[in-house]
């Protein structure tokens, strides 16, 4: 009888055993995962900082007084012409609806 309390005992520890093992592979996998949700959190946060720096650059880009200065400083270069009524098409003067397709189906 006394050998059935010492299998118990030996299975008791070796059990013990095996769950400290697993409970400090599970700790040492924790910190592993930590540690790569903190670098992928870092990047997140390099990635929006640098986001709303473009979208501030953008912003300023596309500002109607930086866009009147490229206007002005290009403007020979661009012939831009003054909209006036006078430069748009009439309706009477655009072709129907299709008309370049079957323009181009005839070829």
């Amino acid at each position: 009888m006394m050998w059935l309390w010492r299998v118990i005992v030996a299975f008791g520890i070796g059990g013990l055993v095996y769950s400290a093992i697993g409970l400090y592979e599970a700790k040492i996998e924790t910190r592993e995962l930590t540690r790569a949700l903190e670098r992928l959190e870092a990047r997140q946060n390099a990635v929006k900082r640098e986001i709303a720096a473009l979208d501030t650059e953008w912003s300023y880009l596309n500002s109607p007084e930086h866009l009147y200065y490229l206007i002005g400083l290009h403007f020979d270069a661009l012939q831009l012409q003054e909209r006036v009524p006078d430069s748009f098409a009439r309706l009477s003067e655009l072709p129907p609806r299709g008309a370049g397709l079957a323009a181009q189906e005839g070829q």
